[in-house]
């Protein structure tokens, strides 16, 4: 998104700048705009114009309006070849903060679930220390970032989350028919 952003603001100061006549001026085109900057190394201050080159990409404003109002998207970070064995690898982080299910939901805690507890109502620290689903998106997401390893059902001894596992609600995931 900001390769895009810099190569459009890039492709059309060079647009500006072969449209403008030759014989004008920078300093008609601006205005008489001019930048007071302060030197800390002596005592005055010097003039300078705002903008210098129509091909500088630091001192183009419009590029920096682009670039300033374009948020930076976070990465999933997947690793699709690793270097040793050429495989695809997990995402440690996701594995780290979810958890999902035989049925294929993934669960996460509550955030902020341990902090400032003594301003927190009983009702509130319940809820805190309960998991909740995540979006079907999300889900997807997360599917994507880890190998075919975490996503088969695991069976672990003693399993505090061996209640959840099944769905036996919906009319889908049922495995046992009714009698």
């Amino acid at each position: 998104m900001l390769r895009l952003a810099t190569n459009f603001a890039c492709r059309w100061s060079v647009q500006l700048y072969r449209t403008t006549p030759k014989n004008i001026s920078l300093r008609t085109i601006l205005g008489s705009q001019e930048v007071l900057n302060r030197s800390f190394s002596t005592s005055h201050a010097t003039k300078q114009p705002a903008f210098q080159s129509p091909l500088g990409l630091s001192c183009n404003p419009q590029l920096l309006c682009i670039a300033n109002s374009i948020s930076v998207m976070p990465s999933r970070t997947v690793t699709k070849f690793s270097m040793q064995s050429g495989k695809r690898k997990s995402v440690k982080a996701a594995l780290k903060r979810f958890y999902r299910l035989d049925w294929g939901i993934w669960i996460r805690t509550r955030s902020g679930r341990h902090k400032r507890m003594w301003r927190k109502t009983s009702n509130r620290k319940r809820r805190l220390r309960q998991h909740v689903f995540v979006n079907s998106t999300q889900s997807y997401l997360l599917d994507k970032m880890v190998t075919k390893f975490w996503r088969t059902p695991k069976h672990y001894v003693e399993d505090d989350y061996r209640p959840y596992h099944s769905r036996e609600e919906c009319y889908q995931t049922k495995k046992r028919t009714d009698q």
